[in-house]
């Protein structure tokens, strides 16, 4: 799976908290690789990082973050 797939799928899951959020999607990468569910979840949380890492900096000044 593609990290652009991975994301994707995060944004696709049920509304809820982004730890569930991030639960609901591990299982399913898990589920359609065969990866375990924990692998799943590291690679989940490695593309989330690079991708606010990849935010224009209006955007991060907006969400709060800092380089």
């Amino acid at each position: 799976m593609t990290k652009d797939e991975i994301i994707e799928w995060f944004k696709s899951a049920p509304k809820d908290s982004r730890h569930q959020r991030m639960v609901w999607t591990a299982r399913k990468i898990a589920h359609l690789t065969g990866v375990t569910e924990g692998g799943a979840y590291q690679m989940l949380l490695v593309a989330l990082i690079n991708a606010e890492r990849e935010l224009p900096d209006e955007y991060r000044d907006v969400l709060g973050l800092t380089r």
